[in-house]
């Protein structure tokens, strides 16, 4: 037995127990100092971490500058546009460089319906494309919507439809049952563009009708309210006589709609009166005389 146990010791199998117990706890011993050492550099030196988070930004960024002219025109935005607006798409690409206008053929067939055509569709791949659209008549809407519908299925990045006007915007409500809310239904056709590369479409509209319209939209499109009120406020800051100028609202909607854009400016709020199918508009509150009015509707 003694000459078996010699050769457990010696081939280190079954050792002393005692001897193990010392290691394992000379083993803790030097991990737990590892750890405080590595606790105590980590906290010690918070400069030299930011240094190094520095220098990882700046290779990013030369990976970026070394980066194919071809790959890097995919950050980039091609802006298609309906005949409608092209004046305001050209407009917009001399504005930035990160814009390059794209080119659709707009064609009827003999019997009026459209016939379309996307040129260059394999170069935009992967890129972030944009529509301008106008439904400025139903006649249009048609033909811009079949473009709508098909820019998202060419492998594009992602896909914005930018739509300044929102036609259907004050046929919101149901004033009496059978009344169709056509806002709504442009809203659910609008809902079902599809997916690209990116995701989800955004849709930008302009000063839309009523902000509650954001709802009448499905989950399958991320609808963005932008506003040109901003603007009319920078040109009437440079105005000479600015101290003289009024707000004008033809009616209360058009009131709670915008009055919280021009605190610093008096107002003046009308009201509407029906007289069978004439509309007059009557002066509620202010005083014009002598002033430079300026009006501020919710719909033109």
């Amino acid at each position: 037995m003694k000459g078996c146990c010699t050769w457990k010791r010696c081939c280190g199998i079954g050792g002393d127990r005692k001897n193990t117990r010392v290691e394992r706890k000379g083993d803790k011993r030097r991990a737990t100092s590892f750890s405080r050492q590595n606790t105590w550099t980590r906290t010690a030196h918070p400069i030299q971490r930011e240094e190094t988070q520095g220098e990882k930004h700046l290779l990013e960024q030369d990976a970026l500058d070394d980066m194919n002219p071809s790959d890097r025109l995919r950050k980039d935005c091609v802006l298609f546009y309906c005949p409608e607006a092209e004046e305001l798409a050209k407009k917009i690409a001399r504005e930035s460089d990160c814009i390059e206008l794209g080119d659709i053929s707009w064609l009827k067939f003999s019997d009026g319906f459209p016939n379309l055509y996307v040129r260059n569709a394999l170069q935009i791949r992967n890129r972030h494309c944009a529509f301008l659209a106008s439904f400025h008549s139903p006649h249009v809407i048609f033909e811009q919507h079949s473009i709508i519908m098909a820019l998202p299925r060419l492998f594009i990045g992602s896909f914005t439809l930018v739509l300044p006007f929102f036609p259907t915007g004050t046929a919101e409500r149901m004033e009496d049952e059978g009344d169709i809310a056509t806002a709504h239904t442009l809203a659910r056709i609008l809902s079902h563009i599809p997916l690209s590369r990116g995701g989800l479409a955004s849709l930008v509209v302009f000063d839309i009708h009523a902000l509650q319209e954001r709802f009448y939209f499905g989950d399958s499109v991320h609808p963005y309210f932008a506003s040109g009120v901003p603007l009319l406020r920078q040109q009437l800051s440079r105005f000479e006589d600015k101290d003289n100028i009024v707000i004008a609202y033809p009616d209360e909607g058009a009131w709670k709609r915008f009055h919280f854009y021009f605190d610093y400016y008096p107002e003046l709020i009308c009201t509407k009166v029906r007289d069978g199918a004439k509309r007059i508009v009557r002066l509620k509150e202010g005083d014009p005389n002598k002033k430079h009015v300026v009006i501020v509707d919710d719909l033109v």
